[in-house]
């Protein structure tokens, strides 16, 4: 059995052993637990394409001595024109969005996922304060990649959960132009399952192409020191 194919076997049972959990236990328990048992070689996976740039398992200027539940890369993503829903049923055009003068930070989940999308969502959360202190026009996005369930009405009810703020759209549409978002962002989740997509956060600056791709758990404090650090890279000329 291959490392990837191991990863996989130990994700599945992990979301039979702690699906019903995600209703039985308190929002930020229930992901506490999560981040201890989700195997780190599933968190930290190999690199993809887009020409990513890894930039180490640690943060440039963390502490070596501290390590970190993520991985750090740099790459350069072009969202497709495509015109998605949010939560309320309201067309939303993705590039128009992301074209906009504010700083992003975009997940990928899916309503129905008892493991990863629980812990990414809940960092979003929990980031909220901070970003709203850092940068008030932040946004932050979550797109369903489940477009097929994820209807409007079941991604308001998930999206209740984390008690989103108005900078926190989230975004569901058809199949063929999530694909065409998932593509863009070398997101593809393994073979056909949901259940195999990679835990990844997006985050990028005021502007342009160049996004740092979080792959793993950081916590909303690395979220944040994360997404200072580019600020300060772009307003420096980069790393």
């Amino acid at each position: 059995m291959t490392v990837k194919s191991l990863a996989v076997s130990v994700t599945v049972a992990i979301a039979v052993l702690f699906g019903s959990m995600a209703t039985a236990l308190p929002l930020q328990a229930y992901v506490n637990r999560l981040t201890r048992v989700l195997p780190v070689m599933y968190a930290v996976g190999s690199q993809h394409d887009h020409a990513v740039k890894p930039l180490g398992a640690n943060p440039a200027g963390a502490n070596p001595a501290d390590p970190k539940n993520y991985r750090v890369a740099q790459a350069s993503y072009v969202p497709p024109d495509v015109t998605l829903m949010d939560r309320h049923g309201k067309p939303v055009q993705l590039a128009a969005v992301l074209g906009q003068q504010r700083p992003v930070l975009l997940e990928f989940v899916f309503t129905s996922c008892t493991t990863i999308c629980p812990i990414l969502s809940a960092t979003f959360s929990q980031a909220q304060q901070g970003m709203s202190q850092v940068s008030p026009d932040y946004l932050m996005i979550s797109i369903s990649i489940d477009p097929e369930y994820d209807t409007p009405a079941r991604l308001d009810a998930y999206a209740r959960r984390y008690h989103p703020g108005k900078n926190w759209l989230f975004l569901t549409g058809k199949r063929k132009d999530i694909h065409r978002v998932l593509k863009a962002f070398d997101a593809l989740y393994q073979s056909d399952n949901k259940m195999y997509h990679r835990p990844y956060i997006f985050v990028r600056s005021r502007s342009g192409p160049s996004w740092l791709r979080l792959e793993g758990y950081p916590s909303s404090h690395d979220l944040l020191n994360e997404y200072r650090r580019t600020e300060n890279n772009s307003a420096g000329g980069g790393r």
